[in-house]
């Protein structure tokens, strides 16, 4: 029965935890998201604001795993979530804490169980009190579950890794395997601390022991972590890399300095007559920060260090770009100019897939809003000099139109409806002229002289003439009953439709290579 009582106390545990992170999410989310950026300018902050997520949460990985969400989301970069992957750890000492300060022989179930009552209460009484309820339920079911593995782990806890003394470097790796192999399988290294406190308290592993183990539950969050971003794009690969070789190091630094690590917690815990369970959330809290000493004053090399190993795709259209060239305008407007570039070609890419296979990508289209937002923050840090500032000016000013111009026509693509119609035999004339727009695009480069913006205006204007007079026989039919009306209307979306992603390729292309002159005014009919 105590197997049963242990698996439902691991059970009751993560019910728990999965509640308190379900309620904080929807209650503390939308306030979380606006002040991340406030939190993480620094690597303190964020580092702190790390160890205060998974204080709340109770569980690294989960503060982990959102930080991979906000980084996904744009919320956060890449450089910014490294200081709270570091922090992380330090929060989830506090269960440790807990149960050390609160002694084993006292049942906390005692002390949360009315919690969970009185959370039910708060949760039926009010709509107010809904979430303070079901905040107060998931911190309940949390201590019930660890009273419950408490008194399941004093029957079941009946080997012995032998005493201490005899502990060779192979009964070392032997204890941190089995610690981590207690985070990967019961999915969170706080179960696994609880479970090696409750073995600690019944003297069937002793204190160095029991540390070794909590070195290899540290390291087995990476494990958990990596589980759970299976299919997340680059960037949370490059946290799951970070997060692991931060664990790994940490462990290996904790394994090699452990005679003096622990010779000094054991110093400072005589000092207060501490026991052996405060001995060893001391040593757990010790640990976690020696890690945040040693690798957050070098956050950013690490974060560099990692973007070079994993680079994304979108930092592939934006390489060119560097905040330092914003004291020589000319020269960042010329990489702003080369990196729309390359970011037209990969629409134009995306775009002839739609238009030939009927294929929406719509992770590639996020990708290219990703980057525009980037070249437009870019083009936001340069200052024009008064030397050269007219002709300075007007590339910045074709840019921008530029950035524009893409912005639309990624719009346009996103409209799918138009895009199941497109094999429409009535439509090949203008899928073609599309077509001829986007292979000219795919032979961009910065070297592509001015005058070629002719070839975009004579096909978008061609497209435009073709989409007048096919709508206005489209039109007639329909007054002749040889149509139906459903299908007039869908045939003029998607006349209208492949008209306006041609009159963006155009004015895209037209303004990045010919740059706009302040006073010139095109011989357009249509709104630039």
């Amino acid at each position: 029965m105590e197997i049963a009582t242990l698996i439902g106390g691991i059970g009751i545990f993560l019910l728990g935890m999965t509640l308190l992170t379900d309620t904080l999410k929807k209650w503390a989310g939308t306030r979380l998201r606006h002040r991340l950026n406030q939190f993480t300018d620094g690597s303190l902050s964020g580092a702190t604001l790390g160890a205060m997520l998974t204080t709340l949460f109770q569980s690294s990985s989960v503060t982990t795993l959102m930080t991979i969400g906000f980084v996904s989301a744009g919320l956060l970069t890449f450089t910014q979530s490294l200081p709270l992957v570091i922090g992380a750890n330090v929060g989830s000492a506090t269960t440790g804490w807990i149960i050390a300060i609160l002694g084993y022989n006292l049942d906390v179930r005692q002390l949360f169980l009315p919690i969970i009552g009185i959370g039910m209460a708060f949760r039926l009484s009010s709509p107010r009190l809904r979430r303070v309820g079901l905040l107060l339920v998931s911190i309940g079911l949390i201590f019930v579950g660890i009273g419950t593995l408490q008194e399941a782990m004093r029957d079941v806890v009946t080997f012995s890794f032998g005493s201490a003394g005899e502990m060779t470097v192979l009964h070392q790796a032997l204890l941190i395997g089995i610690g981590f192999m207690m985070t990967a399988v019961l999915q969170s290294s706080t179960i696994g601390l609880v479970l090696t406190m409750t073995a600690l308290a019944t003297a069937a592993i002793s204190l160095p022991q029991a540390a070794y183990l909590v070195l290899g539950q540290s390291a087995g969050t990476s494990l958990v972590v990596a589980l759970g971003s299976i299919g997340g794009w680059k960037s949370a690969r490059r946290i799951v890399l970070g997060h692991a070789i931060y664990h790994v190091s940490i462990v290996l630094i904790g394994w090699l300095t452990f005679p003096v690590l622990f010779e000094v917690v054991n110093r400072v815990a005589d000092w207060f007559n501490w026991n052996d369970l405060l001995r060893l959330a001391l040593f757990h809290t010790t640990f976690h920060l020696l890690g945040v000493i040693l690798f957050l004053p070098f956050y950013q090399t690490f974060a560099r260090r990692l973007l070079k190993w994993i680079p994304s795709r979108s930092e592939k259209l934006t390489r060119l770009l560097d905040k330092n060239m914003s004291q020589l305008p000319t020269v960042a407007l010329e990489a702003a100019r080369r990196s729309l570039l390359e970011i037209e070609r990969y629409l134009g890419n995306e775009t002839e897939l739609l238009v030939r296979e009927g294929r929406l990508r719509e992770d590639e289209l996020t990708l290219v809003d990703k980057t525009l937002s980037d070249v437009r923050v870019f083009l936001s840090t340069i200052r024009l000099e008064d030397e050269g500032k007219q002709n300075d000016y007007g590339q910045h000013l074709s840019l921008l139109h530029t950035i524009d111009h893409l912005e639309r026509w990624l719009y346009v693509l996103r409209e799918v409806e138009p895009v199941h119609a497109l094999r429409d035999t009535d439509f090949l004339a203008a899928r073609e002229l599309v077509l001829h727009e986007l292979d000219l695009v795919n032979q961009l480069n910065h070297h592509t002289p001015p005058e070629d913006s002719k070839l975009w205006k004579q096909a978008s204007k061609q497209l435009a003439e073709y989409r007048k007079a096919h709508r206005s026989e489209l039109l007639e039919e329909t007054a002749a009953n040889q149509l139906e009306m459903d299908q007039t209307i869908q045939k003029v979306q998607v006349l209208l439709w492949l008209d306006r992603i041609g009159y963006h390729i155009w004015r895209a292309t037209r303004h990045l290579i010919k740059p706009t002159v302040p006073s010139e005014r095109f011989d357009v009919n249509r709104e630039d």
